[in-house]
């Protein structure tokens, strides 16, 4: 029901603390209610199809710098809103650009530093 969602960068469970990596494959497919999204800064990995479907997901900020091409999930940003503003590390925004084009973020999308 949620339609803000945070990955932290970790978690407590039972008292242990554990780094959060990465966002499963299919973990929020074709969920109708996400309008934003906010990546940790420890996500090394996102899997296919992570967010493929989310239509009105308008709003996506990264903040790892881990990210790279062979890790990021065939389809994992399909099926976005059309025109979504993603907040990207200014450090990596060229590439993470190019990944999120090749995962399927839309060419309307709105590229921030």
């Amino acid at each position: 029901k949620a339609t803000k969602i945070t990955i932290p960068s970790k978690v407590k469970l039972d008292g242990i603390t554990y780094s959060v990596t990465s966002i499963g494959t299919k973990a929020f497919r074709k969920n109708k209610k996400i309008t934003t999204v906010t990546i940790g800064t420890k996500v090394t990995k996102i899997g296919k199809e992570a967010f493929y479907g989310c239509s009105k997901l308008k709003k996506i900020t990264i903040k790892s710098t881990k990210i790279t091409e062979k890790n990021m999930g065939s389809k994992a940003f399909r099926g976005i809103y059309k025109t979504a503003y993603i907040k990207l590390p200014s450090s990596k925004y060229k590439t993470y650009q190019k990944i999120l084009k090749n995962a399927g973020a839309g060419s309307r999308c709105v590229y921030k530093k």
